[in-house]
């Protein structure tokens, strides 16, 4: 049961931050939305194998995870790509 609960809190928190941030109603028909969304959903699986005590503090720690994770591996995704030569 943690897994499904960590799971949609992972997706509830993507969803907030879809909601949130979309300036109109065709921001959240994107697909970068979409992405955002499985992302925070899959965070939250991820979430519940690291964490399997569902109680108070895991499942808000699991809903900002799934709110603010898929930026968070966008970035790092980003520091890694490979620079072009001579320069910026």
């Amino acid at each position: 049961m943690p897994l499904l609960s960590f799971m949609a809190l992972g997706f509830l928190g993507a969803v907030a931050y879809v909601i949130i941030w979309s300036k109109n109603f065709s921001d959240v028909k994107t697909y970068a939305s979409f992405r955002h969304i499985i992302v925070g959903a899959v965070i939250g699986f991820v979430y519940s194998y690291l964490y399997t005590d569902y109680s108070f503090p895991n499942s808000i720690m699991c809903f900002v995870a799934g709110y603010m994770g898929p930026d968070f591996i966008e970035a790092i995704v980003e520091r890694m790509k490979p620079k072009p030569p001579g320069g910026s």
